[in-house]
């Protein structure tokens, strides 16, 4: 097989796949269907009273809302807090996280040391922690920082630990022969293995994040979109309520989306190596 050959037989295997991922327009078609067909459905029940306005609020409703809200500048700060506060704690979860799992592989005794106090730590209700936490760090950023870094942290730990396990004999044999350092074998060999069950771990815990930082600010709080949920429940405010637990959710997809995109580019990157 010529130089040409094996290019259109590499780029034909590329377009395969492509297709075997692309979605037929039917499929996209039929659920953009159903969409509109739940909103005119769930706009008509509000607007002729066949639906309590307290219980369901109707498109329309949250749209003006939102357009209030942000002709007031009382969602982009709120919203801007909330992320601010679940990108550090996520942060600081993963660092932490692959750190803590990658010394434990290293030094098996030390995860048998440890192992019982984490998990220990780790089944605490984190409902029966955040009232510590407000007396501690006050009801302010750090500890809803704090609150999404104990939501994350033992995921990212756990999985990071799995996914090292995970490690073929015949590398490590391999990497022994070749007298790597304990470095070059955790760099080299154990990182790259537990890669799957990292970003497991990161791909969970993304979500939870938001969960972690909305639950705080809900509990106690001077801001956030959490405060704003507390706020609109108060005063039956349906319309908002809706409308923010609406952005929770897109800011959840974005993040899991984010963390799929990093999984994507750093595989292809290594099958390229």
């Amino acid at each position: 097989m010529n130089k040409s050959q094996k290019v259109f037989t590499a780029t034909a295997k590329k377009s395969k796949r492509k297709d075997k991922h692309k979605q037929p327009l039917w499929v996209t078609i039929s659920r953009l269907g159903i969409i509109a067909a739940i909103l005119v459905g769930i706009e008509l029940a509000v607007s002729q009273g066949y639906v309590n306005k307290i219980f369901l609020a109707s498109p329309s409703q949250i749209a003006d809302e939102f357009t209030y809200m942000l002709r007031q500048n009382e969602l982009l700060p709120q919203i801007m807090l909330t992320l601010q506060e679940a990108l550090l704690g996520y942060a600081i979860s993963a660092v932490v996280g692959i750190g803590i799992g990658v010394l434990f592989v290293t030094f098996p005794k030390l995860e048998a040391l440890l192992t019982p106090f984490f998990s220990a730590i780790m089944a605490v209700p984190k409902t029966a922690v955040m009232p510590l936490l407000i007396v501690w760090f006050g009801i302010g950023f750090k500890s809803k920082v704090i609150m999404v870094f104990l939501f994350c942290m033992f995921t990212v730990l756990f999985n990071t630990v799995s996914g090292a396990k995970q490690t073929k004999v015949e590398h490590l044999k391999v990497a022994h022969v070749f007298k790597a350092t304990r470095a070059q074998i955790v760099f080299k060999v154990l990182i790259p293995s537990a890669l799957p069950g990292i970003f497991t771990g990161l791909r969970v815990t993304a979500a939870t994040a938001i969960t972690g930082v909305i639950f705080a600010e809900m509990t106690a709080s001077k801001g956030g979109a959490g405060y704003l949920l507390s706020e609109a429940q108060a005063v039956l405010n349906t319309p908002k309520l809706y409308l923010v637990v609406i952005i929770v959710t897109l800011l959840s997809v974005l993040f899991v989306s984010i963390v799929n995109l990093a999984e994507r580019i750093v595989f292809r990157h290594q099958r390229t190596i």
